[in-house]
């Protein structure tokens, strides 16, 4: 019986290994078979298939922000803007997508950094509730006449029910002050435009655009631009206003000149500027001048002075034109005849001609070998061979007039700003070093009036961050690194000089 059970166990075994040759076999002749053939599709010369296996998911998102499951945002270049209901506009997060070099099959969305905007100090009120200015005989002036057909005009809505209230936001992480990076005025004086830094010390960084109606010193609009801007430059006869846009490789922005559309409060056009980006380059020692009909930028690029025509078309490409200085030019100015662009350097002052036909030729030169980088040119007696510079307050130098060649040098040092006063009659140099302003007459070169902030009173503290004379209410009016702004003048019949703030920074003394 147990050589009958062996035999059938031996028997199952061997019908077990010819059933595996034979399938083995079959195996063998389907891979013989010619691919034409064969009954699978056809496939394509240069196609790449994948193996069917299980699909692989897509990545999540990376973000800093929570991002909804399984909704891919659409990739967008400019930051999404969205109010956040107390009169300020957070920049959202931006995103790009990537292919993963491990997977060309697998396509990842990552999302750049937010913005962090603090709205805290911008509030939107009614208009009702806003209390004007109340003037005494006894101070100085602070409002005045809004000037007909004025930029302040043209950008103010009568109908508006609301008005935006703002103060700057004082800073303590990094540098102690105020986080304004950039001022200008208008061309026919209605409008300050201040350009406050959003985001955190580190970054990534954007702007808070604040335009100021200077005939009753009311916020006239507020508007958060994704970028961050160093430079503003108003250019006359329209609501636009060019700035220059530092790059920031966290959000995968490139540097550029940028123009703001105030009328609507947003970005106009962005247009990258293809030279390499000077990282040590401080603000102050580049310039950005808008006239009419082109925007002109320098120092950003060596000795090349770059321009732009407006209106941008960008269905034709964006005209542009290049020159270059004989050093880098950090102050630019249209000479009072309006013929020439003045390029000042720490080496020369040199005139361009500015039709666009005679492609920015050289007219002259002039050389000044300063030693220190002008940031600020004045003309005088409208004449192209009389003017003031100053240099930056860091440098520690004092300011030069300049009369056909010939150089004299003011007492002082670290005057950062001059200013015409009185229609050009005078000249107002304002000083670091205790916040003094000296009134020169440009004939004499000697100081006809001075002043020192610090002993004014109300006391406040704080450097002079940007100051410019307004004609209206014959006062000078001063915004230093903690955001106080006030205006410093003489009463009508007063010989005395006085103080009257007209708003408080975050750090002010009372």
């Amino acid at each position: 019986m147990k050589r009958s059970l062996s035999k059938a166990i031996a028997l199952t075994l061997g019908l077990a290994v010819t059933a595996a040759a034979v399938v083995t076999a079959l195996a063998q002749k389907d891979r013989d078979v010619p691919a034409s053939d064969a009954p699978a599709a056809k496939v394509a010369e240069h196609e790449v298939v994948l193996p069917q296996t299980q699909p692989v998911p897509a990545e999540q998102p990376v973000s800093m922000t929570p991002a909804p499951p399984q909704v891919q945002e659409p990739a967008r270049t400019e930051p999404a803007e969205s109010d956040n209901g107390n009169g300020g506009i957070r920049a959202g997060s931006l995103s790009i997508t990537a292919t993963p070099k491990t997977n060309p099959g697998t396509v990842r969305e990552e999302k750049l950094p937010e913005i962090e905007v603090d709205s805290s100090n911008v509030r939107s009120v009614p208009k009702s509730s806003v209390q004007p200015i109340r003037e005494s005989k006894r101070q100085i002036t602070l409002t005045s006449k809004l000037p007909p057909d004025s930029l302040a005009e043209k950008l103010t809505d009568a109908n508006a029910e609301n008005v935006s209230v703002w103060r700057p936001a004082f800073n303590s992480q990094g540098f102690r002050g105020a986080r304004l990076d950039a001022f200008a005025v208008s061309p026919d004086g209605s409008v300050l435009a201040i350009a406050e830094r959003t985001g955190t010390f580190n970054g990534p960084n954007g702007t808070r655009i604040v335009l100021v109606n200077t005939s009753d010193w009311q916020v006239i609009r507020v508007f958060t631009a994704g970028r961050m801007l160093k430079k503003l430059a108003f250019v006359p006869g329209t609501t636009t206003l060019a700035a220059i846009a530092f790059p920031q490789a966290a959000l995968k922005q490139d540097f550029g000149l940028v123009t703001l559309d105030l009328a609507a409060g947003k970005e106009q056009d962005f247009l990258p500027l293809s030279f390499p980006f000077n990282a040590k380059l401080a603000p102050e020692d580049v310039a950005l001048l808008a006239a009419q009909d082109r925007i002109i930028c320098s120092g950003f690029f060596g000795s090349t002075v770059f321009c732009i025509h407006l209106p941008i078309s960008k269905e034709a490409g964006v005209p542009f034109h290049t020159f270059d200085t004989v050093s880098p030019a950090s102050a630019l100015a249209v000479t009072p005849d309006g013929k020439s662009l003045a390029a000042v350097s720490q080496k020369a002052i040199e005139y361009f001609d500015l039709n666009p036909a005679a492609k920015y030729r050289r007219r002259s030169i002039t050389t000044l070998d300063l030693g220190w980088k002008p940031v600020d040119i004045r003309f005088l007696n409208g004449a192209q061979t009389e003017f003031v510079l100053c240099p930056a307050y860091r440098d520690d130098s004092p300011p030069m007039f300049v009369r056909a060649s010939a150089k004299d040098s003011l007492d002082g040092r670290s005057a950062g700003f001059s200013v015409p006063v009185e229609q050009d009659t005078r000249v107002g140099v304002a000083f670091k070093v205790k916040g003094r302003i000296d009134i020169i007459d440009p004939v004499t070169l000697e100081a006809v009036d001075s002043v020192i902030l610090e002993q004014l009173r109300p006391e406040t503290s704080g450097d002079t961050a940007f100051v410019f004379y307004h004609d209206a209410i014959h006062a000078f009016c001063v915004i230093d690194t903690n955001g106080n702004c006030f205006a410093a003048g003489k009463a009508q019949g007063e010989k005395r000089w006085s103080k009257r703030i007209i708003w408080n920074g975050g750090a002010a003394k009372r």
